[in-house]
Parts: C-alpha cells; sequence; structure tokens
C-alpha cells in the first residue's frame, strides 16, 4: 500500500540503471532530429527527388513502431535483459550503416536496422527500470529517462549546426557520435559484471507487495488473457488515446515551428533555430524540477496545470497566427507543457497499469500505435500547413482536448482500481482499499 510520508530515494544502483537505460531514449530522439538534419545534405549530394528524402523519414519512423510492436512481446517472452542488449547492438550496427553509406539503398537499410533496433529499446528499458524500482519511485525513475531524451534532441542540433558546412560529413558525424554512444551502451551493458549484479540486487530489493498488489508473481503471462481483462485492456484503450493525441501535437509542433516562423511570419532560419533550443533547454530545466514532484501530490496538480498551458498556447498561437511574438511565447510555454502533462506521465502510467512480465509488451503495443498513427498523420500535415496554418493550430488545440479528458479519465481509473501511486493521498488510498476489501469490486 502506498504511504506518501515517506518518500523512497533512489539509490546509486538505481541511478545507474537509470543512466544505462535512458540511453534508448537519448537515442529515439537522437535518430529522429539526426535523420532530420540529414536529408537536406542528402537531398543535395546524392540528388534524392521529394518523394525519396519522404520514404526515408517514413522508413525510420514506421520501422521504429514495428519494433516497438516486437520488441515489446519477445523481451517479456525471452527475457528484458537479454532483448534490452541485442536491441542497442543493432542501433549501432544501424548507425555505421548509415555513416559508410553513399547510396540510397544503403541510408534505406540503415534507417530500417536504427528504427527497428530502437523502437523495441525504448518500451524493453522503460520495463528493466520498473521491475527493479519501488513503485513509490516510479515518477523519479522513469521520468528521468526524459532528460535523455531532451539531450537527444538538443546535442543532435547542436552537432549539426556545428557541422552545417561540412557537406555528407556532417550525416556521417552525425549518425557516427549515435552508433558510438550505442556500442558504447551495449558494451557497459554485456561487459560489465558490476551492472550485472546491480540489475540482479535491485530485482530482489524491491518490496514483495509492489508485485502482488498487481497479480505480479513472476509466473509468463499470456497476452491474449490480458486484451480478454478489462482491467487491462480499458488502460491500454485510455493510454493509448492519450499518448497518441498528445504526440500528435507535439510531433507537428517541433517540425511546425521553422515552417511557420520562417515561411508565415518572415524570420530568420537561425532565429527560428534559436527559439527551438531555447525551448529545448529550458524543458530540460523543468525535466529536473518535475522530477522532485513526480512521486508527491503535486503530480497531477501539475499535470493539469500542463493541459491546461497545452490548450492557452495553441489558443493563442491560432488566434494570432500572424504575430510572430505571440507564436514564439505560445511555442516555448507548450514545449514546456509537454513536460508535466505528456511522455513523462505516460511512461509512468504504463509501468503502473500492468504485471512486470507484460509491461513491454503492452507499452511496445501502444508505443507502436501512436507512432504509426503519427506517421501516417506527418504525410497529409505539408497539405494542412498549405492549405492554412491557422487551421492546422486549430486542429492541434482540438487534439489537447481529447488527451487532457483522456489523462482526467486515467486518474481516475486509478482510483476505481485502486492502483498504487503516490500522487493519491494516504487517506484516500485507505478508503478505497477497505471499500475494495469489503465489496471485492
Amino acid at each position: 500500500m502506498i504511504t506518501t510520508d515517506t518518500k523512497v530515494k533512489l539509490s546509486k544502483d538505481h541511478i545507474m540503471l537509470i543512466i544505462i537505460a535512458g540511453v534508448a531514449s537519448y537515442l529515439d530522439a537522437a535518430l529522429a532530429v539526426s535523420l532530420g538534419v540529414s536529408l537536406p545534405v542528402w537531398a543535395k549530394y546524392l540528388n534524392l527527388n521529394s518523394w525519396l528524402v519522404g520514404l526515408l523519414s517514413t522508413t525510420l519512423t514506421v520501422m521504429i513502431a514495428v519494433g516497438a510492436f516486437i520488441g515489446g512481446k519477445l523481451s517479456d517472452q525471452f527475457g528484458r535483459v537479454t532483448v534490452f542488449n541485442i536491441d542497442i547492438f543493432f542501433v549501432a550496427v544501424g548507425s555505421a550503416v548509415m555513416v559508410f553509406s553513399d547510396h540510397f539503398t544503403g541510408l534505406m537499410v540503415g534507417a530500417a536496422i536504427t528504427g527497428l533496433a530502437s523502437g523495441a529499446d525504448l518500451p524493453t528499458s522503460l520495463a528493466v527500470i520498473s521491475e527493479r524500482t519501488s513503485r513509490e519511485a516510479y515518477g523519479r525513475a522513469i521520468s528521468s529517462t526524459q532528460i535523455f531524451w531532451s539531450v537527444g534532441i538538443i546535442l543532435s542540433q547542436f552537432i549539426g549546426f556545428l557541422t552545417a558546412n561540412y557537406g555528407m560529413g556532417s550525416p556521417k558525424i552525425l549518425f557516427g557520435f549515435i552508433g558510438v554512444i550505442a556500442f558504447v551502451n551495449w558494451s557497459v551493458r554485456v561487459f560489465s559484471k558490476n551492472l550485472k549484479t546491480i540489475e540482479s540486487n535491485l530485482v530482489t530489493s524491491v518490496k514483495e507487495e509492489d508485485h502482488e498488489a498487481a497479480g505480479e508473481a513472476g509466473e509468463k503471462i499470456k497476452i491474449r488473457d490480458l486484451f480478454k481483462n478489462n482491467h487491462y485492456l480499458v488502460p491500454l484503450i485510455l493510454l493509448t488515446l492519450f499518448y497518441l493525441f498528445w504526440n500528435l501535437p507535439a510531433n507537428t509542433w517541433g517540425s511546425f515551428i521553422n515552417y511557420f516562423l520562417v515561411t508565415v511570419d518572415h524570420q530568420s532560419q537561425r532565429f527560428s533555430t534559436m527559439v527551438a533550443m531555447t525551448a529545448n533547454i529550458l524543458s530540460m530545466i523543468l525535466v529536473f524540477i518535475y522530477l522532485r514532484i513526480s512521486d508527491s501530490k503535486y503530480r497531477y496538480k501539475a499535470m493539469y496545470a500542463g493541459i491546461a498551458i497545452a490548450f492557452l498556447s495553441f489558443a493563442a498561437a491560432g488566434t494570432f497566427s500572424g504575430n510572430w511574438q505571440i507564436f514564439t511565447f505560445a511555442y516555448i510555454c507548450y514545449c514546456l507543457s509537454t513536460v508535466l502533462c505528456g511522455e513523462p506521465i505516460y511512461k509512468v502510467w504504463c509501468q503502473s497499469f500492468y504485471p512486470v512480465n507484460a509491461r513491454a509488451t503492452m507499452t511496445g503495443f501502444s508505443y507502436g500505435i501512436v507512432r504509426a498513427c503519427t506517421a501516417v498523420f506527418s504525410i497529409a500535415t505539408p497539405t494542412l500547413m498549405g492549405y492554412s496554418p491557422s487551421l492546422l493550430l486549430w486542429i492541434l488545440m482540438g487534439c489537447t482536448v481529447i488527451f487532457g479528458l483522456c489523462a482526467i479519465s486515467i486518474v481516475q481509473l486509478i482510483r476505481r482500481l485502486n492502483i498504487s501511486d503516490p500522487a493519491i493521498n494516504k487517506g484516500e488510498v485507505n478508503v478505497l482499499m477497505k471499500h475494495y476489501h469489503q465489496t471485492g469490486a
């Protein structure tokens, strides 16, 4: 049972595990940003037309979705640490292929390999962390991976900026750096006896009641049984809808900033890049602040504030789309809101609703669906932007309404299903547990 009187501390072993596993989030972000930076370079030096450029981008996104579907299930079936280690190795292999490829076919193969491996690694890495962490510390442990995600964006943008005049050398440096990070991480995962000891000790140190509360006795679970059980199916549907309608504006907004400020508001490319960099840096700083409240009663208060900020940001941007100052301010505010009500809390929820031996599968299923839908939506985005930038902003505002309603429903479901959550006060949990034992419902 959750008590909010005592805050569970993360040990040095937990921090080490989070760093090693968090590289999956770094790679996920770094691959997407590095590909975006590299596309115009490849288009110029390899004479790629717009269809081939779009195919490269779509291939990475689709393969990440496929990897999430497959990797999560495989890790629950054959061992999370085993699949965890294999995934990262193939990220290094795929990155090496992209470094040494000077033709379209090689780039496609590299994008497919890195996308598949990165997609599989993300849900697996989260399950590895949660399996070795007390529920009272899920917020800090899981949300910490968002720091790596932010670093992946900022560092890749910075490397792209430094190598902007290097021609084909720029993509090689970008993906070479990713490959080195992936290979070093794989080496530590596989050959470090200290890490293996940490992983083993942390599994046994997690309180038994953390797993018993969700029926997590360690037995293998048939996935089809989970889909037949509303206790797991309803959260899966709500979490997928929440993440989808959060991810659509978040993904589009990241690609939209340069187009809007340069094309619509007639600002320079340098200015738009600096705005994006500023927003990402401030968001990373906010992640550190969020970690201090992510396992407290303020978690959901911060979430509701984030939803309101996201809604108001799109409303302001849509209403004053011709004013670059208001648009810039709205963009930065929205980016900050994503820390409070976006991917960090989605990751925590994914580890809270499901048994240990099904978390990677269910997270991968949800994550894969969202990535696939996002890829489809991105195909229509340029047309929407060309027709009416403000219309796109209003559509994205509608997405914030939907994911906000889903978030509220998920919090209510946590209470109804008596899910251990430190953000719900102790008295409320005691009343719910008493009702559960008396009624059996």
